[in-house]
């Protein structure tokens, strides 16, 4: 997908763009937030990783390296911005060329935009069900999300299981197994 992507782009597709801005956005955009940069250092640490990806777009000769590209360009730009402001000292940049922790990384994003699609693609109310019981970050009880939901607390169990069962035929579907 990325190899289409990138050619499309490299061809001056602006769809291909949004699409790429789109599929990396997100990561890009919370590596210098869980460094600890401010939301407006982050929107330009991502105007200036994305600006550069578009002048570098020939330079990426191995598609499956773009998410390293950009995770290792992301976190030395989030330590360039974060210098410039006097919130980190130096780093020792040799650091973050490291693959395997950035390879994990790649991995754990791209596991979360496949679990994404498939809740983008349930009924609504197992999306809101499965949101509040594993990614709403106020950890709602039972009962507040029985409450909410107006249903008995004894069936949020039966509920969260028939919507995990719809998440895991969505995701076969998707070709994905073992997430």
């Amino acid at each position: 997908m990325d190899a289409t992507l990138l050619r499309a782009c490299r061809d001056g597709n602006q769809g291909a763009w949004n699409s790429l801005v789109e599929r990396y956005g997100r990561m890009v955009y919370s590596i210098p937030r869980k460094l600890g940069l401010s939301a407006e250092d982050a929107d330009d640490v991502f105007q200036t990783v994305f600006s550069t990806l578009l002048r570098r777009l020939d330079d990426i000769e191995d598609p499956a390296s773009l998410p390293y590209w950009l995770m290792t360009t992301t976190r030395r730009e989030s330590w360039r911005v974060g210098r410039q402001a006097g919130r980190f000292t130096e780093i020792d940049e040799s650091a973050l060329d490291e693959r395997e922790p950035i390879g994990a990384e790649v991995e754990q994003y791209e596991r979360d935009l496949v679990v994404r699609a498939a809740m983008e693609r349930l009924d609504a109310r197992c999306r809101r069900l499965l949101t509040a019981l594993f990614l709403d970050p106020s950890e709602q009880s039972y009962q507040a999300i029985a409450e909410e939901f107006g249903m008995p607390i004894g069936s949020i169990g039966p509920t969260r299981a028939r919507c995990l069962r719809k998440v895991q035929t969505i995701l076969r579907d998707l070709g994905v197994d073992g997430i």
